[in-house]
Formats: C-alpha cells, sequence, structure tokens
C-alpha cells in the first residue's frame, strides 16, 4: 500500500486490485480458508482498492479442515495438477477471479492507462498478458523473486518440477513478452529475465518506510540481543553465525545473551534445525511463534545487532526484511555474505558489516560484546542520503519515472 500512498506525490492515482484476507495468518492454513464472498472497494486519500474474495479449492479445503498431516498425498496430488494446468487452464487457479475482476475495471474505467502487476505469484502475468492483447495497455512485470531463471528453485529438483518450470518458462516468456518494462528486487533477477524474454529492465528494491518506526521506543535491551527477522530456508547457512555465537558464549564467562528468532517457531522444520545446532545452548536463544508486527518492529529497534543470513554466492537474492533492518537504525551484521546485491546494500547505507567465516564473525562479535559492556552502541542514521536512496518513496519515484517512459 505504500506504493499508493507514494505514486501519488508523482501524479498516479493507484487502482489496487488484491485477494481478501479476512483471516489473521497464525498457520500456513489460514492463507487457504475462504473469505466471504463479496467484492471488497475502498476509496483512500490518492488511491483505491478492490479485494476480490478467496475461494479456497479441494486442496485448500482438505487442508484447512485436516490439517498438514492428514491427506498429505492427495493434497501433494492435487497441487501437481494445478501446477501443471495452470498456465493452460487459468480457470483451475483458486484465485482466478482476481483475473475477471481486472478485465471489468479495465473495461468500465478509461482512466486506467498503465498497469503494474506483482508477482509472486507469477500466473498474474497473464493478466498483464490478456489486458495487452484485448486493451493494448502498456504494463510493467514486477518480479519481487526470480520465476524460472531463480538458481536456488532448481537445486535438487526432481524430474516432474523440472517439467513444470520448462512450461513455466516458455509462458513466462509469452507472457512477458508483452511488457513494456520490467522490474526486480535486484539488478541480478532483473538481468536475468531480461536475458530470457528480451524486455528491457531495471531493479526496483522493496525499500524501507521510516514512518513505520515512529513512536517504536529506542532503549536497548538490557541483554545484549543479537536478532533474526523471518524464515529460513536449507540454503542459508545459519549455522556460521550461530557456531560463531557459542564460541562467544564458551570464551566469556558470566556472559549476558540472547539470540533471538521471533516469529520462527510458525515454520516447524527451520525451529528444529535451530534446535539442533544450538543445543545445550538453550538458555541464550529463543524462538518464538508469529508475534504483532509493533513488537517486531520494537525487537529490531530494540537489539544491539540485526543478524541477516544471505544466500551463499548467490548474488541476487534480497530479503526484504534487509531495508527494514536499515529503517530501524540498528546495526546489521550478514553472515555468510554474498559478495552481491546484500553486501552492496549494506556498503552503500553504510549500515552494516559482512562476515565470511566462524572466525570472523566471531571477532566481530566479540568486539561488539566488548563495546556493550562499555555501553558502546551502534546505531545508524537513517536520515542520511546514503540511507535514504533505499526509502520506499525514493524508489517508487524510480517507478514513477518508469511509468512515464511507456
Amino acid at each position: 500500500m505504500s506504493w499508493a500512498r507514494y505514486l501519488k506525490l508523482f501524479g498516479y492515482y493507484p487502482v489496487i486490485l488484491t485477494r481478501r484476507w479476512d483471516h489473521k495468518v497464525n498457520t500456513l492454513a489460514d492463507v487457504s480458508r475462504s473469505t466471504p464472498s463479496d467484492v471488497l472497494h475502498e476509496v483512500y486519500d490518492g488511491y483505491e482498492v478492490y479485494s476480490v474474495p478467496y475461494h479456497a479449492n479441494l486442496r485448500d479445503s482438505i487442508y484447512v479442515k485436516h490439517g498438514e498431516h492428514k491427506y498429505a498425498l492427495v493434497r501433494r496430488l492435487l497441487t501437481l495438477l494445478e501446477l501443471l494446468l495452470q498456465n493452460f487452464f487459468p480457470s483451475v487457479i483458486p484465485y482466478y477471479n482476481l483475473f475477471e475482476k481486472a478485465e471489468e475495471l479495465v473495461a468500465k474505467d478509461k482512466e486506467i492507462k498503465k498497469v503494474v502487476i506483482t508477482g509472486n505469484p507469477f500466473n498474474l502475468f497473464y493478466i498483464g498478458y490478456r489486458l495487452n492483447k484485448k486493451f493494448g495497455l502498456q504494463w510493467i512485470a514486477d518480479y519481487r523473486d526470480a520465476w524460472t531463471t531463480s538458481e536456488i528453485n532448481q537445486i535438487n529438483r526432481s524430474a516432474i518440477f523440472k517439467l513444470i518450470t520448462a512450461i513455466d518458462t516458455y509462458f513466462e516468456k509469452k507472457w512477458v513478452g508483452t511488457a513494456s518494462y520490467i522490474t526486480a528486487s535486484s539488478g541480478p533477477i532483473a538481468d536475468s529475465i531480461t536475458q530470457l524474454t528480451g524486455v528491457k529492465s531495471s531493479p526496483l528494491y522493496n525499500g524501507f518506510v521510516q514512518e513505520d518506526f515512529d513512536g517504536v521506543p529506542l532503549g536497548k535491551f538490557d541483554d545484549f540481543t543479537v536478532t533474526y527477522v523471518g524464515t529460513l530456508y536449507h540454503g542459508q547457512k545459519v549455522e556460521i553465525f550461530c557456531d560463531a555465537y557459542k564460541q562467544l558464549i564458551d570464551a566469556t564467562p558470566g556472559i549476558k545473551a540472547k539470540l533471538y528468532f521471533p516469529g520462527l517457531a510458525f515454520y516447524k522444520e527451520q525451529t528444529t534445525r535451530i534446535e539442533a545446532v544450538m543445543k545445550g545452548y538453550e538458555a541464550y536463544y529463543e524462538c518464538t511463534p508469529r508475534i504483532e508486527r509493533s513488537r517486531i518492529l520494537e525487537i529490531e529497534r530494540r537489539s544491539h545487532l540485526l543478524m541477516h543470513v544471505a544466500w551463499d554466492e548467490q548474488k541476487g537474492i534480497i530479503a526484504s526484511k534487509i531495508y527494514e533492518y536499515i529503517a530501524s537504525g540498528t546495526y546489521i551484521v550478514v553472515t555468510p555474505n554474498d559478495h552481491g546485491s546484500i553486501q552492496e546494500i549494506v556498503e552503500a547505507s553504510g549500515c552494516g558489516i559482512c562476515t565470511s567465516t566462524v572466525a570472523e564473525t566471531f571477532t566481530f562479535l566479540q568486539q561488539e560484546y566488548e563495546q556493550y559492556l562499555q555501553g558502546h552502541i551502534k546505531v545508524n542514521d537513517v536520515n542520511k542520503p546514503a540511507v535514504q536512496q533505499f526509502s520506499r518513496q525514493q524508489q517508487v519515484k524510480h517507478l514513477a519515472d518508469l511509468l512515464n517512459s511507456i
């Protein structure tokens, strides 16, 4: 919604189309629940929003009713069937009403001249293809992640997954090939999609909203606190930081420290992973269930360090949390270093440091703990130009410039 709030500053009146979110998302099943069947239309200062209902399909209904452990094979087969058919027959997609509503809005409102479509889900780009073919609308394909050009999605994949990727690649080239421009969350992702489709591209970072931290307490926690916010994936080597942190504990009698993973308990597999690597150090870390975003922001600001786990040697993967970290004013440690987009953001903003090895990370933590004992805590000046270049408002200005160019 911040894109909409800022776009009005650059002469645009956005009409947003999305799905309804009537249920608080505490579990993965909450994402799949059906919503009331009416379309919500909300008008704000400078933009409006249409939220269409979500109709759970058979797979979703089974998951919501019976949980993740029952009928798992049936749900996997239904998912596979949807993945194989969705590009040929989009009506099998449970949010197909978004496609229909998009055409209805464009047909009814002649003031709609340009469209920005954000994926994931990537089959939403079919909307852009249809609007271009039917109404001649210019559109921007906005990628927050890579689709078929993603390197990490190809790691240890089955033959059926590779078949689905081949099908998706055909449709990605067909649909996105009609776009006037491509934007992506990083330069490497943008370049890979341009190489596939031939359409010009530019990075458009997620950016941060400084106002999110208005009124959030400034004081630091009593214990030396390092916080990681978000989920984890197997390709992220969190063990490097954890091993360095354990070395700090072993080397520091009477240490008062906490490694905090707010919200990670939502993902049982990754919680088990942390429990295994931190076995014997239970007093020095905590994984919590999902908590309110206002509390997350407070934790980020009150921590002494914010830890980010980059994808080792994967240079175009940028988790949006890195921007929220920047806005918090808390110093950032990235471990391991991606030697790519994350390093560039951290160095350009001056808001943190990147480490690559256990020894290097341990040395940094030891130095920071000594500074903590002496009452010296690193903070970032979020108002300096080096930081403000990553603000959401500056990124929306770039988007407006691209819209002006098509």
